[in-house]
């Protein structure tokens, strides 16, 4: 059977991600000191543990499914296939980068680390990735239902805003579901590693984190609009378009983190050690 080029496409940059994973996993479960994986447990409900991993993976996958499947719909293989790659390299490197310098002291203070996961992107599990995703595609589908005649980049911003409003609540329960495990060292999802008192926090969450969010998914939206859109897919053809798309993710990425430290650095000193509405953490 001949493949036509969108399914070429999608076997190609599948064929380049998936090494990444699997070394990625690799290295995590079974050489963690080569990135300093802290020896922390998640909120495990299952035994054994990796029956409660791939059951995650599993669910975060269908759900990610089930997105590309309405997105083949509405948009075809092509541009649904470099979403998907898109959001997960974009809101992956972002999170990879701050993770890792946080880790290794190149930040002025810690930032944060998973705990759990069983398939890896480097240092965050695949089901964040796949999350990132889903996540971006459905706030710029509502924003473009509920304003229907307005641009990408409005659409963009708008959905940026649904991310942040759904974050302040993900991230304050996320980091407490360690009480709530049956391991004694479990933590939260996801853990905090920085002093609230060093930073300007919300639910005891650093505030840059919720510019982050705001940041990524916005960017990213941009991005896509801009690169493929209909009309430049169609005078610059899909394979231009692509490398154009994914050529110009480490420059957004630079831009969410240059305005990320801009909003760190400049930080009026009276919010500094400020948490509004503090929660435990764990």
């Amino acid at each position: 059977m001949k493949l036509d080029y969108d399914e070429k496409f999608i076997i190609v940059i599948t064929l380049f991600f998936a090494p990444v994973v699997v070394i990625s996993t690799i290295v995590h479960h079974l050489f963690p000191e080569v990135l300093g994986v802290p020896n922390v447990l998640g909120p495990y409900f299952i035994e054994p543990i990796w029956v409660d991993l791939v059951i995650e993976d599993l669910i975060t996958a269908i759900l990610a499914a089930i997105v590309v499947y309405h997105g083949i719909k509405t948009q075809g293989k092509y541009k649904t296939m470099c979403f998907l790659y898109g959001a997960i390299i974009f809101a992956g490197l972002e999170e990879i980068q701050w993770i890792l310098l946080g880790r290794f002291n190149l930040t002025p203070t810690e930032t944060y680390f998973f705990t759990r996961g069983g398939l890896w992107f480097v240092a965050i599990p695949i089901y964040t990735c796949l999350s990132w995703f889903i996540l971006a595609w459905c706030c710029n589908y509502v924003s473009e239902v509920i304003f229907p005649n307005k641009n990408y980049m409005f659409h963009a911003f708008i959905a940026g805003i649904i991310a942040v409003s759904l974050d302040l609540w993900i991230d304050p329960v996320m980091v407490n579901l360690g009480s709530a495990s049956i391991y004694s060292n479990s933590a939260g999802m996801w853990v905090w590693s920085g002093d609230p008192k060093d930073t300007f926090s919300v639910f005891s969450i650093p505030f840059f984190n919720f510019v982050g969010w705001f940041l990524v998914i916005m960017l990213f939206l941009i991005l896509y609009g801009y690169a493929l859109n209909d009309k430049k897919i169609e005078i610059q053809g899909k394979t231009k378009s692509a490398l154009i798309f994914f050529g110009l993710i480490p420059v957004f990425i630079a831009i969410t983190t240059s305005i990320l430290y801009l909003a760190s650095a400049f930080t009026p000193p009276f919010l500094i050690g400020v948490d509004v509405i503090p929660i435990k953490l764990l």
